[in-house]
């Protein structure tokens, strides 16, 4: 599935009335770019190669955190690439 099938998911006519959290932030999870997913790997691995110089507490949090989120980014798009593959493909006319 693409993003704009996401997207339609969200908003078409048989998205849920009032979705629960957890339901958006698994749609929200799984229409991230993959510009965002470029740009968060480098900023850990830039991060990751300053924190390594640091010892500072506060911003070895700060990158930590970064990288979770790095994490979670990327899972989210192994389970997109994972459901596309059960997607019906569509052909450009």
């Amino acid at each position: 599935m693409d993003l704009l099938t996401y997207k339609a998911l969200d908003t078409g006519p048989g998205a849920p009335q009032h979705p629960s959290l957890a339901h958006r932030a698994w749609h929200g999870l799984l229409s991230i770019t993959p510009t965002a997913v470029v740009f968060l790997v480098g900023l850990s691995l830039g991060l990751g190669a300053v924190g390594a110089q640091i010892t500072s507490l506060p911003w070895l949090i700060v990158f930590s955190v970064i990288w979770g989120i790095t994490l979670i980014v990327l899972m989210g798009m192994v389970a997109r690439w994972a459901k596309h593959g059960q997607a019906t493909q569509r052909l450009a006319t």
